[in-house]
């Protein structure tokens, strides 16, 4: 899939410890990406680690060939953990693991181990 990324805003938030980027991604005759695929080209483009970049939000208009997102990246796991709520966390991991940590949460087990940020 091809699609470019712009960053439109640039936050640095020091209390938090993270950087807080507003986002436009060009996606032309292609369906909007992934928030994976998305997550690996902003760190990339930031020279962050990319378990600890956080897709927040993307936003599409129907038949548009462009999409805004929010995106959090962490300087460490311990502030992701406390500032990023949980379903927000779960949507940035592939789909097996998502599936695999909901299972464990309706049994209460322990699931903790499958974020890639521990």
């Amino acid at each position: 899939m091809k699609f470019e990324i712009e960053i439109l805003n640039k936050k640095t938030n020091p209390l938090i410890e993270r950087s807080e980027l507003e986002i436009r991604i060009d996606h032309f005759g292609e369906p909007s990406p992934n928030r994976l695929e998305i997550r690996k080209k902003i760190a990339g483009m930031e020279g962050a680690d990319e378990k600890l970049t956080i897709v927040r939000n993307i936003s599409s208009h129907f038949g548009a060939s462009h999409s805004i997102g929010k995106v959090n990246i962490y300087k460490n796991g311990e502030d992701l953990k406390y500032f990023e709520p949980f379903h927000i966390q779960v949507r940035n991991l592939v789909k097996e693991k998502r599936s695999e940590i909901y299972k464990l949460r309706r049994k209460n087990e322990k699931y903790e181990h499958l974020f890639e940020y521990e």
